[in-house]
């Protein structure tokens, strides 16, 4: 079986996580914001990008973007959504957790509820490939792990993701992170109207 991702359309993807009752589209936003001003870099690799939420905060600062996606549909739209960026913008159509080692190098990290779905040791083949400075990553801290994806008219969309969501911990993601080197800088929790939070923990090498 192929990697669901591939299957669930931008469309059913986006008006999910924008529903009043999930916000997640406009929380990530927000987020996305402050990854990107928060470090004095030049180079960035966001990983999952899905259709570039929050790419209109890159502003002058960087010389080179890397969008990383396993859905090329996803990439083609980040293309055409922000052709402004066409100077410094290189997408990516990467499966993370077979061909990590193409990964070119960057000196901020971003992972924005990725993790989840590659889990602890894919997550840390990928930052020895990129070796960042700055790791950014959000992660779902979800009320209950029976029902992670939040209810709405496209859950169906996602009922593939089951084969390979990875439940999360801080804590644990905090311990993975210090034995290849990387030491907790922030967190920051958001939570959700649903119940749910995304917290944000940022690490340095």
């Amino acid at each position: 079986m192929g990697n669901p991702w591939k299957e669930i359309s931008l469309s059913d993807y986006e008006n999910h996580m924008k529903l009043d009752s999930v916000k997640q589209l406009q929380s990530m936003n927000q987020t996305m914001k402050d990854q990107l001003n928060d470090y004095d870099v030049h180079s960035v690799m966001i990983l999952g990008i899905a259709g570039g939420n929050g790419l209109e905060y890159i502003g002058n600062k960087y010389n080179k973007v890397f969008g990383v996606d396993i859905n090329s549909s996803y990439l083609k739209a980040v293309k055409d959504r922000y052709p402004n960026l066409s100077d410094v913008l290189e997408c990516l159509n990467i499966d993370l957790i077979n061909d990590a080692d193409s990964l070119p190098k960057s000196e901020l990290l971003i992972a924005n509820l990725l993790i989840e779905y590659i889990g602890y040791d894919a997550f840390v083949k990928v930052v020895q490939n990129v070796t960042p400075q700055y790791i950014s990553c959000v992660i779902q801290i979800n009320e209950t792990t029976k029902q992670w994806v939040s209810d709405s008219p496209y859950i169906h969309a996602f009922d593939g993701l089951d084969s390979v969501h990875c439940q999360m911990e801080e804590t644990k993601l905090t311990e993975t992170m210090s034995k290849i080197g990387y030491r907790l800088i922030k967190t920051v929790a958001d939570v959700l109207p649903n119940g749910k939070s995304l917290v944000r923990l940022d690490y340095e090498a």
